[in-house]
């Protein structure tokens, strides 16, 4: 088990050596066969380290059904228990380097040396047991065991970084839905963008190329269109430093009215408050207590409401009134899904802004509505358990 567990820590020098090679060509500029420049070979160089992984699993596997087993001295758990403080803090430096710089080759080889910590611990316990072996018989075999433990982990570190690394090679799409709403929110920022239509971002290593499709007031001129696209691209850059590519495609915009809500209007309105407010986690009792509590506000404050239309039909809704004479409270704006990245949001929100009074509302904690607004400039007033009460 001690030799294996070396064999697998003697990979790490070789595997380290080909991710620093690898590392360094994958941030070679773009050229003319290669406009997207040589991120790629990152996942190359991890993919090859992820062979080698697997490769010194299968052995290690092999020799444990084909060793003999002998038990070793305790001196054997002393060099285990040392080479396991030392590889805990390696594999969590470089781990920790990785996430910085977001970089995979130095994931896959950090991961690969925590790997290396778990089959030392297993070598560790099984050198302890095999020291009881003399009393209990069946304890001779630990150091076999250990071996097809330590061989399980090297091959399941292996599968996970290979896995990874093909699907991003296979041009990859970003899909965290947070940060995707974060770049959405950003093209928004621009004045002229009233709506994403589409948003795609693709891995290329430590790069990343952001394809978008945006709605844009009709009647601007091609020069100001292009202008205004690339403020935007300014901004996406600026927010981050990994998106080295951006096209954008301008759409003419589709227009929207408001008109005051009526009496007829109560149960749509009640609707979408549902849904902005009940989700999966609440309870039957909160539920209830929501469903009782908009019923009667939507009745009291019917007459703050407008309801947003494009083409004649209702897509949304927004609610605000008065506090006093310099202040409007925002009780909410919704948008149906198909809509939502219309920029109807940033458009209302800004009309309401030309009136020169401050707005406040309240808004949920790590939802997509926050990173709206904070986009928009709006400022935390208070913090509460799972809300903040914004301000502008």
């Amino acid at each position: 088990a001690l030799i294996a567990d070396g064999i697998h820590s003697f990979s790490d020098l070789s595997t380290d050596i080909v991710a620093m090679i690898g590392s360094k060509l994958s941030k070679k500029p773009a050229d003319e066969k290669h406009p997207y420049g040589h991120g790629k070979i990152e996942y190359i160089t991890s993919i090859l380290i992820s062979i080698v992984i697997l490769a010194l699993g299968v052995l290690v596997m092999i020799r444990a059904v084909t060793g003999e087993a002998t038990v070793p001295t305790f001196y054997v758990a002393i060099v285990s228990f040392i080479t396991i403080l030392l590889k805990f803090f390696l594999s969590n430096y470089i781990i920790k380097v990785g996430k910085q710089e977001k970089n995979n080759i130095l994931l896959a080889s950090g991961y690969e040396s925590r790997s290396d910590v778990f089959s030392s611990i297993v070598v560790f316990i099984s050198v302890l047991l095999m020291q009881l072996s003399k009393y209990i018989k069946v304890f001779e075999y630990a150091d076999v065991v250990a071996m097809i433990l330590v061989s399980l982990l090297i091959i399941k570190i292996g599968f996970e970084v290979l896995k990874e690394n093909v699907s991003s090679l296979l041009e990859e799409q970003e899909t965290d839905v947070v940060y995707l709403e974060k770049l959405k929110n950003i093209l928004l920022q621009t004045k002229e963008i009233h709506c994403v239509d589409h948003l795609k971002v693709l891995k290329f290593g430590t790069y990343f190329k952001v394809d978008a499709e945006v709605s844009m007031n009709s009647s601007l001129s091609l020069l100001e269109s292009h202008r205004y696209i690339h403020e935007a691209e300014a901004h996406l850059k600026a927010f981050d430093d990994r998106i080295s590519y951006v096209t954008i495609h301008a759409n003419p915009d589709e227009s929207f009215e408001l008109i005051k809500a009526q009496e007829k209007d109560m149960e749509q309105i009640k609707k979408y408050r549902l849904a902005t407010l009940i989700h999966d986690n609440t309870t039957k009792k909160e539920k209830n207590k929501i469903e009782k509590f908009i019923n009667q506000h939507t009745l009291e404050h019917l007459k703050d409401y407008q309801m947003i239309l494009i083409d004649g039909k209702i897509i949304g809704t927004i609610g605000y009134y008065e506090m006093d004479p310099n202040t409007i409270f925002l009780e909410e704006i919704y948008i149906e899904e198909n809509y939502r990245y219309c920029g109807i949001g940033t458009q209302l929100i800004r009309s309401l802004l030309e009136s020169k009074k401050r707005i406040e509302l309240w808004v949920e904690k790590d939802n997509s509505a926050f990173y709206f607004y904070k986009n928009l400039g709006f400022q935390i007033l208070k913090t509460e358990e799972t809300r903040y009460r914004m301000v502008k």
